[in-house]
């Protein structure tokens, strides 16, 4: 085998090649393995999701069930003033009001019920 400057030429642009042909194989492998893991988290973070979103509509349909049997509990003037709100200047002055100051604890519905 003759060593000279035009074999270690050729030898080292043949390797320059391969280096470059097998560093874009191992890009593209690598690539679509991301790809696939950013599809596969996806679909985990929608299911996740679609989870959240059922649970959330059973808590708010057991919620509404609950009212509904607590409903006649409540003092007719509550369901009344519920079903049926006027503004009169009355009401117009207690809108102004916070919503902790208008709004009546479970304690004093139940006294009011007893």
């Amino acid at each position: 085998m003759i060593i000279d400057a035009k074999t270690i030429t050729l030898t080292l642009v043949i390797v320059v090649v391969a280096g470059y042909f097998g560093l874009q194989f191992i890009r593209q492998l690598t690539l679509s393995i991301a790809q696939e893991n950013h599809d596969a988290n996806l679909a985990m973070d929608m299911t996740e999701e679609a989870k959240r979103a059922r649970r959330q509509r059973d808590a708010d349909a057991a919620a509404s069930a609950a009212f509904e049997k607590v409903e006649n509990l409540l003092p007719a003037s509550v369901i009344k003033a519920k079903a049926n709100p006027t503004n009169t200047n009355n009401d117009a002055a207690t809108e102004s009001e916070p919503l902790s100051e208008k709004s009546q604890s479970n304690s004093d519905l139940a006294a009011s019920v007893v």
